[in-house]
């Protein structure tokens, strides 16, 4: 990805969303949230340890981490809860959503992603599975717009992840 952009990774206390705020920071701006301040904390100091040039803020609202991004990137627990999702619906219009699954072999992504879409209706939704293979830092890609998965294929592989695409 050429251009900087602003993330927001909210529900930094799942491994998968620890990791992509880790990376992400290494050359975007990241907004980091999550209900539990000791891991936000944490993760926070992890980053900075880490990657001492970093531009990562803790934020203490899920709202205005999603306003100020470019990207929303949801743990799977986030984005199943429904009074997280319903603070943040305003402010995603018109953004990218990322969300994290959790299920390696989910039966019915489609049905699961077409409910995502309804909840962020003017939003480009799109889910990361943990691939089928058995390969390391492996994920699938679905959703319905084809730029958007082009630029999350992008910015994963940017940062190490070996990226596929499912298109719907």
């Amino acid at each position: 990805m050429s251009n900087r952009r602003t993330f927001a990774v909210l529900g930094v206390s799942e491994t998968k969303s620890i990791f992509l705020a880790k990376q992400i920071a290494k050359t975007n701006s990241v907004l980091l949230f999550d209900y539990d301040a000791v891991v936000l904390n944490n993760v926070y100091a992890q980053i900075l340890l880490e990657f001492p040039k970093a531009n990562a803020e803790m934020m203490i609202c899920p709202t205005n981490a999603s306003w100020e991004a470019d990207i929303i990137i949801l743990s799977n627990d986030a984005a199943t809860d429904d009074n997280f999702t319903k603070k943040i619906k305003r402010v995603a219009t018109g953004k990218i959503v990322l969300v994290l699954v959790n299920e390696k072999n989910t039966i019915d992504f489609e049905s699961t992603l077409d409910k995502l879409q309804l909840l962020f209706p003017f939003s480009k939704v799109i889910q990361s599975f943990e691939s089928m293979d058995e390969v390391e830092n492996s994920v699938l890609l679905k959703g319905n717009d084809e730029e958007t998965l082009k630029t999350i294929w992008t910015l994963f592989t940017s940062i190490g992840l070996k990226a596929s695409i499912a298109y719907t």
